[in-house]
């Protein structure tokens, strides 16, 4: 996966993850997501998410906090398929 569509696979995740509160109907794929994440967790992984993104972005060669914030997410939320495999692929271009 290349390192634009890792961060558009995020943002994805961070758009679904800030519209959860919203009345509007959940798709299913947005339903998996979110059913792994208790409702106090959204805003704490809609943040670990922004941060690593803006690492991802704005500074790639720092390896040391992508991988602190990258822990932090897969030791949270790791047992989340579509997490995991974002994180995976984070780690296979960025670390």
């Amino acid at each position: 996966m290349k390192r634009q569509e890792i961060v558009s696979n995020i943002d994805v995740i961070m758009r679904e993850l800030s519209h959860s509160n919203s009345s509007q109907e959940r798709n299913s794929e947005q339903s998996q997501i979110l059913n792994g994440v208790d409702k106090d967790d959204e805003m704490k992984l809609l943040n670990l998410l922004e941060d690593i993104v803006v690492l991802l972005r704005d500074d790639p060669e720092n390896k040391g906090k992508i991988r602190t914030i990258w822990n932090r997410i897969m030791n949270g939320y790791g047992h989340i398929a579509q997490i995991s495999q974002i994180l995976k692929s984070v780690e296979g271009s960025y670390l």
